[in-house]
């Protein structure tokens, strides 16, 4: 599956909305996803003036959920580099 597609994938006719980015039903990452889908067609834009996207996972307990792009947690270097001046 291309997660870019135009044409959402079946599946997701059937997602909820999480809450906090995990699937809903096991607590599951989207790194456990078995299928991903982003709506990069119908942006919605906050209060900034950002646009922010659904993004869809099939979680491979089975459940199929969707969280908003903007809540994705931030990813920071296990390691950060050590700068010195």
């Amino acid at each position: 599956m291309n997660p870019f597609s135009a044409v959402p994938p079946d599946w997701t006719n059937r997602s909820r909305h999480a809450k906090g980015f995990a699937c809903p039903s096991c607590g599951g990452s989207s790194h456990i996803a078995t299928d991903v889908w982003i709506n990069r067609r119908s942006p919605v834009y906050t209060e900034l003036h950002q646009r922010k996207w659904q993004e869809f996972y099939a979680c491979e307990c089975g459940c199929a959920w969707w969280a908003w792009s903007s809540d994705r947690p931030r990813q920071f270097p296990a390691d950060p580099p050590n700068i010195t001046s």
